[in-house]
């Protein structure tokens, strides 16, 4: 084989692999758009800390009183993606990624969620014990 036909093989070879790399691509584009895992953390914590809000009626949407669980839900949910500069659909895509991509990451992630609301209901206790034996000069 001449060199001129080896490069020629060799260049249709890398045209031919290129074309057919595009799930490469795509993933490559999709870890940009990625949410990282702190955000990822605080969005679900907050999620979840207005699901808590909202069934336990702390929290009510003014002027939309006819609104379902689901409604209310998407009205705050679309806050805190506003709060950090996300979409629902990046969200769920990084959602997604994690679980294909990184699970021991996004249990990590609820791991430290399921810490942050231990050591607030902690706080809450304390405060409480504090407040209780103040108000009975046991402190």
């Amino acid at each position: 084989m001449s060199r001129t036909a080896f490069l020629i093989f060799v260049s249709v070879a890398l045209t031919l692999a290129s074309c057919n790399m595009p799930g490469k691509q795509e993933q490559m584009v999709l870890e940009e758009r990625v949410l990282e895992e702190e955000t990822m953390e605080n969005i679900f914590y907050e999620m979840h800390l207005a699901d808590a809000m909202v069934s336990l009626r702390l929290v009510q949407v003014d002027g939309h009183t006819s609104l379902t669980q689901y409604q209310v839900d998407s009205l705050i949910y679309e806050s805190i993606y506003d709060k950090y500069g996300c979409t629902r659909e990046s969200f769920e895509e990084s959602i997604l990624w994690y679980l294909e991509n990184e699970p021991n990451k996004l249990r990590g992630i609820y791991e430290r969620i399921v810490e942050r609301f231990n050591q607030n209901i902690a706080e809450i206790g304390g405060s409480k014990t504090d407040s209780t034996a103040l108000e009975n000069n046991t402190l």
